[in-house]
């Protein structure tokens, strides 16, 4: 069902554009002189505007805590996120300054919001979680919501495909968070959630808590992708490559798969898509200070 979902999301992004279009063409109650207009400022807003694009070094970037963060230059004009803040990236995340870049050069005649994963995750932690501290504070307890309905903590007895793949990799997962973080996690079988200790709950909330504003938006996309709080974790922390976190967050579908069969252009672009928002979270995290 999870696959399903995400399936026509991805499927609503690509035929976004092409939707607006023949609303607008064939709807006959416009007048004449409003088709026009509403087209035109449908294709201005969907339209590459810019010939170039730089990462730029900025010393006096508003709305940042730190100087010397990076923004993004169209046309020598300053990237701006949806509510007109300036879209800033941290002095120590060159790398991330540069691929976010590309993402814009990489727009052709067509702007395509889905094809900006790393540029809506500095947006989130500019707009959101760098400037109100409170909705930092909910967004932490929203994902702990996640830890007790975990999908890796619901396990199934049956068929012996399913059971191995969970022990592959999610067992690895459990033992993992389990030691590094001197915590319990209660698993079941049952179809009702479990809580997890609130020692557990506690200890996992404080450090998510410390996470800054780009690596709490990190972990917020991979944990209500794959619908946990371990995954989501474990990769942000560099417990998980992208691959293995993209298996551990499949292993119902890669199950049935196994034993149905791969259902083209569904599951192979379901696939594809959390590879894709999955390496945006690990390259958004890549940090000069600590290489």
């Amino acid at each position: 069902m999870r696959s399903r979902v995400i399936q026509v999301n991805e499927k609503m992004f690509l035929i976004h554009e092409s939707v607006i279009r023949r609303r607008i063409s064939s709807s006959a109650s416009l007048s004449q002189n409003e088709k026009p207009v509403e087209t035109k400022e449908v294709e201005k807003s969907l339209r590459r505007f810019w010939k170039q694009r730089y990462p730029k070094r900025d010393s006096n970037t508003p709305y940042s805590r730190k100087p010397d963060n990076y923004t993004i230059t169209l046309d020598k004009r300053p990237l701006k996120t949806p509510d007109g803040s300036l879209l800033v990236i941290p002095k120590n995340r060159r790398a991330l300054a540069y691929l976010v870049a590309g993402e814009w050069e990489s727009q052709n005649a067509l702007l395509k919001h889905h094809s900006l994963p790393l540029t809506s995750l500095v947006a989130r932690a500019t707009v959101v979680f760098e400037k109100d501290l409170d909705e930092k504070k909910n967004a932490v307890e929203r994902l702990l919501k996640y830890l007790d309905t975990d999908s890796i903590c619901f396990r199934h007895s049956y068929p012996q495909t399913l059971v191995d793949l969970q022990r592959q990799h999610w067992d690895p997962l459990i033992n993992w968070i389990q030691s590094h973080y001197s915590v319990r996690i209660n698993t079941t079988e049952g179809i009702f959630r479990q809580l997890h200790p609130s020692e557990t709950r506690e200890r996992l909330s404080n450090i998510v808590s410390k996470f800054d504003s780009l690596k709490l938006s990190a972990f917020e996309r991979t944990t209500m992708l794959s619908k946990s709080f371990i995954i989501g974790l474990g990769l942000v922390e560099r417990r998980l490559s992208v691959e293995e976190a993209v298996q551990a967050a499949q292993v119902e579908v890669n199950a049935q798969i196994m034993a149905w069969g791969e259902v083209e252009d569904a599951h192979d672009v379901d696939r594809e898509d959390i590879r894709r928002q999955f390496g945006s979270v690990v390259v958004a995290l890549i940090n000069e200070n600590t290489q």
